[in-house]
């Protein structure tokens, strides 16, 4: 009697045995494949495959973009350079014909201011050679006179020598006709006379 009472009071103590009793009963009625670990093993790896894929492309496009931008940022450059290029070039030529022109202006002013009575004439034409020269420098033609300077010739055309113990052999003695550049583009170099020193006659 109270050995039935004790197994009723103490049912538990069967589960645990219960509990591993069915797991093994059903894993032997159900039985884990290993090709379906296999499987999933293959789609996680086909998974992982096609995003390293992904991240790759999207690299690779991203690449592609900035050498777009970078090509594009170029050709921008490029077209403003060439079209600055033709805007000078254009100018040089214009001006370039110009310059006889110019020149005739101030030999006849030189020779206008040799005579007293044309003073009003030179006065005008004076004014008018500063309106000239101003419009033009606005466009970048400088003038190139070199007197009392160094030769330099990259922008100067010797023609002659003369004599003078004032100056250091080979400096611009004089200037026959000034040059003329636009920015950096020599236009016409100035025409110069060179010294040199006397050569001494004694003994």
């Amino acid at each position: 009697m109270d050995k039935e009472k004790t197994q009723e009071e103490h049912p538990s103590q069967k589960e645990p045995e219960k509990e591993i009793l069915e797991e093994s009963l059903e894993d032997q009625i159900n039985p884990k494949n290993p090709s379906e670990e296999k499987e999933e093993f293959d789609k996680d790896t086909i998974l992982k495959a096609k995003l390293d894929e992904a991240y790759g492309l999207q690299e690779d496009l991203k690449g592609k973009y900035l050498r777009s931008v970078a090509d594009l940022d170029n050709l921008r450059k490029r077209s403003i350079r060439d079209r600055e290029d033709a805007v000078l070039r254009t100018r040089a030529q214009i001006i370039g014909d110009l310059l006889p022109v110019i020149d005739a202006f101030q030999l006849g002013l030189s020779e206008a201011q040799k005579n007293k009575d044309a003073a009003s004439v030179v006065a005008g034409f004076s004014m008018a050679m500063k309106q000239m020269n101003s419009v033009l420098g606005e466009f970048g033609l400088s003038v190139i006179d070199p007197s009392n300077e160094e030769f330099d010739p990259k922008l100067h055309e010797a023609i002659g020598y003369e004599d003078s113990p004032d100056h250091d052999e080979g400096m611009v003695l004089k200037c026959v006709r000034v040059g003329y550049r636009i920015r950096d583009q020599l236009l016409r170099p100035a025409t110069v006379i060179l010294s040199k020193k006397a050569n001494d006659e004694t003994g």
